[in-house]
C-alpha cells in the first residue's frame, strides 16, 4: 500500500489563546478534539459558545491515560491511584471507578475501553489481561502472560479495536495481538524508538525521519516513507481516514494534512 499526500489543509475549531500548552490531544469518533494541557487540565471547546469545558482534580494530578472512544463516557485514568474518572461530553464528572477496590485486580497497569463500553485492564501483578463489564465484573481474562508468551515486563500501552486487543512492549519492540475475548493471535514487530499514536483502527508509528502505519489484521507495519515536512516538528500526530492531524501551538485548535489513498 502506498499513500500519496495532497496539499490540502483542514482546520478545527479555534478557542482563543491558552495560558498552558497542549501536551497531548485526542479525537472522538466524530472528530471532536479534547486536549490535555501541561497544567494537567483536560479541555475541549464549547461548540455553542466562546467558553471552554475543562476538568481537573488537584488530588489526582495529571492523568496517565485519556480515552474518548465513547464521548458520553470519557475515561480519565490515574494509574498511581488506580482511579478512573468518567466524564460526559462537557467534561462534567459522572462517576469514579476504584480499580484497587476490585479484589480481582492486584496492580492495575494500562487500561482501555472495550468495544462494548466495558474496560480492558492489564494486571501488572499476575500478568493477566482482564475485560470488565460496565459494572466492573470480569467477563474474560487471560492466563498468566508471563508464562504463556514469555514476556519479562509489563506492557507500555493497550490499544483496542472492535475485534482486536493489542499490548505494546516497548523494550521488546513488539506488540501482542489478541481477540476481544483475550485469545492470543500473534506478535507484530515494531521498529525501535518509535512514538505510537492510536486512533482506531489505525496505529501511526513515528521514528526519526520515517513513519509507519498498522491496522488490525495486517501482519506488519506498512512503511509510509518520510513524514511530511510541515508535520515533522509536531509533538503529537494522529492518523484518520482524512489525513494526519496535529495541534496548533497556543490555541485549542487542530490542523491536518489530507491525503488520498491510491495503490501504485
Amino acid at each position: 500500500m502506498m499513500i500519496r499526500l495532497v496539499a490540502v489543509l483542514w482546520f478545527g475549531m479555534l478557542a482563543g489563546c491558552l495560558s498552558a500548552q497542549v501536551s497531548d490531544f485526542f479525537l472522538d469518533p466524530a472528530g471532536k478534539a479534547y486536549y490535555l494541557l501541561d497544567d494537567a487540565r483536560l479541555a475541549t471547546p464549547n461548540p455553542l459558545g466562546e467558553n471552554t469545558y475543562s476538568f481537573y482534580d488537584s488530588s489526582l494530578g495529571s492523568p496517565d491515560y485519556v480515552d474518548v472512544t465513547n464521548p458520553f463516557q470519557i475515561l480519565v485514568y490515574y494509574r498511581e491511584y488506580g482511579t478512573v474518572v468518567v466524564l460526559d461530553r462537557t467534561l462534567s464528572e459522572l462517576d469514579r471507578i476504584d480499580l484497587f477496590a476490585n479484589e480481582s485486580i492486584r496492580q492495575p497497569g494500562v487500561i482501555a475501553r472495550s468495544y462494548d463500553d466495558g474496560m480492558w485492564v492489564f494486571d501488572n501483578w499476575d500478568f493477566r489481561l482482564l475485560r470488565l463489564n460496565g459494572t466492573g465484573e470480569i467477563e474474560h481474562q487471560t492466563n498468566n502472560l508471563r508464562l504463556q508468551l514469555g514476556i519479562s515486563g509489563a506492557p507500555d500501552a493497550l490499544f483496542v479495536d472492535r475485534n482486536r486487543v493489542m499490548l505494546y512492549f516497548a523494550a521488546d519492540d513488539r506488540m501482542a495481538v489478541f481477540t476481544n475475548y483475550g485469545k492470543f493471535l500473534s506478535w507484530v514487530a515494531v521498529p525501535p524508538g518509535l512514538t505510537l499514536s492510536w486512533r482506531a483502527p489505525h496505529l501511526l508509528a513515528i521514528g526519526e525521519g520515517q513513519h509507519w502505519l498498522w491496522t488490525p489484521g495486517e501482519e506488519g507495519l506498512v512503511p509510509l516513507g518520510t513524514l511530511p515536512e510541515d508535520l515533522a516538528s509536531a509533538g503529537r500526530i494522529l492518523f484518520t481516514t482524512e489525513g494526519y492531524v496535529t495541534t496548533v501551538p497556543g490555541v485549542l485548535q487542530i490542523r491536518g494534512k489530507a491525503f488520498s489513498n491510491k495503490k501504485q
